[in-house]
């Protein structure tokens, strides 16, 4: 009688744990994961029906889109990621996310209420989403960025600190004049910097001619 009761016990156990999503979605890459649903939410359950990641997301990606071992997941139209432990790595609160590695190797590009930033590859935010725009590295000096906010222009650099503000209409190329000079505008007047963010001529001309520099 006690193993009849035990047995009814453990089938009443199983059915309920199988009723207790909505639906299961397995890995198109059949890893240990397999997405389940529950009112609308998205969850994961490992291979042994162990929940991992209770259902609270809208989307899950595929592991490994991204970074390895990480998937990008979708929470009230917000992208963050989690790991391949059940982690929340990067809390859902950017609305873009672009692949690592199009700015430099560890870096992603995100966009949150249209200004754009940077988190690495730890999940750490390395430049805070404050600029409308973003060069590549290596336009302007190889280690160098241009940004735009508010329609005025400076550089960070590849630690995401902040080498020039953001204060100037224009910025040349470097080499215009001279190779470690770059011609800076600001309200009409030109000056410039040098290959390592300082003001060498504030901005108070109106006109620069070649020869006045390498006189």
């Amino acid at each position: 009688m006690k193993n009849l009761f035990s047995a009814i016990l453990l089938l009443a156990t199983i059915s309920l744990f199988g009723q207790q999503y909505d639906k299961k979605y397995p890995f198109k890459d059949k890893n240990e994961f397999t997405i389940v649903e529950k009112d609308g939410l998205l969850g994961l359950i490992n291979k042994k029906g162990k929940e991992v990641v209770k259902p609270q997301y809208d989307k899950i990606s595929e592991f490994g889109e991204y970074r390895k071992d990480w998937a990008l997941v979708e929470k009230d139209g917000l992208l963050g990621f989690i790991d391949n432990k059940g982690f929340e790595i990067v809390t859902p609160q950017y609305d873009k996310i672009s692949p690592f590695g199009e700015y430099q190797e560890k870096w992603a590009l995100v966009e949150k209420d249209g200004l754009l930033g940077f988190i690495d590859n730890k999940g750490f935010k390395i430049v805070t989403p404050q600029y409308d725009k973003i060069s590549p590295f290596g336009e302007y000096q190889e280690k160098w960025a241009l940004v735009e906010k508010d329609e005025l222009l400076g550089f960070i650099d590849k630690t995401g600190f902040k080498i020039v503000n953001t204060q100037y209409d224009k910025i040349s190329e470097f080499g215009e004049y001279r190779k470690d000079l770059a011609v800076i505008k600001k309200d009409g007047l030109l000056g410039f910097i040098d290959n390592k963010g300082f003001v060498i001529t504030k901005p108070i001309y109106e006109k620069i001619t070649v020869e006045a520099v390498n006189r």
